[in-house]
């Protein structure tokens, strides 16, 4: 089930607990994508590179309950946003962890078209350059 209220958690919580040693964990998915997609290598790049403003332009994009909760008895939501970083469009996707750790579980190019290239498309197409 997706949430169209809001995000969960406040991201600002969560760039600032990157700069926390051991207040944060990337799963192993997370720094995978993260050393392909942009060139982080460590948990720790990964971290610094949150905490430095490294998530240009941050959008909410959904809240869904975490699919791999070891106790679905308790419900634990998922916070996704979209960023941008240079010309990357990213994903990022958190949540609290039963024992208080913040986790990203996800970490990579976002699959959703960059807006940025849909208004410059937008405005090629209303100037009668493209269809």
């Amino acid at each position: 089930m997706t949430s169209t209220l809001g995000p969960v958690y406040i991201l600002a919580d969560l760039i600032s607990s990157c700069g926390t040693r051991g207040a944060v964990l990337v799963s192993r998915g997370a720094l995978d994508t993260a050393r392909i997609d942009f060139g982080l290598r460590t948990d720790v790049e990964v971290m610094e590179f949150i905490n430095n403003g490294g998530l240009e332009s941050p959008n909410h994009q959904n809240t869904a309950p975490w699919e791999n909760n070891p106790n679905p008895t308790q419900p634990v939501p998922v916070d996704s946003y979209g960023f941008f970083s240079g010309t990357l469009y990213g994903y990022v996707a958190f949540f609290r962890g039963p024992k208080g750790k913040w986790v990203i579980k996800s970490f990579k190019k976002n699959d959703r078209p960059d807006p940025r290239f849909l208004q410059f498309q937008k405005a090629l197409s209303k100037a009668g350059l493209i269809k």
